[in-house]
């Protein structure tokens, strides 16, 4: 479901109801659009109470840099009702590193959040699938 304010980008509950998926057509320039566009997907999720998000920015780098990235994820995401029990997987395409630090901040600022090239693999991540679990050491 295409949102009613940007054609750059849609969010809407995944197809089994489990997550919010948010795709990304074209890449936020700025932090301020970044939020803008959060706010949509947060509360998307609180209508239906859901707390697990797929950000799909396949095709789409990440051009606003490493200060937006740090911004966004240590206060605006907050800001905007992202609590720390959302869990978060972002899928992009194979070799694009422009997201590598936002899985870094996401994840030092207390998320729950994993980066993906493969998005059956972050489907099974994000909805607690075998790839969910963590690994235990042979004893």
């Amino acid at each position: 479901m295409p949102t009613p304010e940007s054609s750059s980008y849609t969010v809407s509950v995944s197809a089994d109801g489990r997550f919010i998926h948010y795709r990304s057509l074209a890449s936020a320039r700025n932090s301020a659009e970044m939020a803008s566009r959060l706010r949509s997907a947060v509360e998307l999720g609180q209508a239906h109470q859901l707390t697990r998000i797929m950000f799909d920015s396949r095709g789409a780098p990440f051009q606003a840099g490493i200060a937006a990235q740090y911004e966004y994820a240590y206060n605006r995401a907050w800001q905007l009702g992202l609590t720390r029990d959302w869990r978060i997987a972002m899928v992009v395409t194979p070799g694009d590193r422009s997201y590598d630090f936002m899985e870094t901040a996401f994840i030092n600022s207390g998320y729950i959040a994993r980066l993906f090239n493969d998005y059956e693999s972050a489907v099974d991540w994000l909805c607690g699938g075998a790839a969910a679990k963590p690994e235990v050491p042979a004893s």
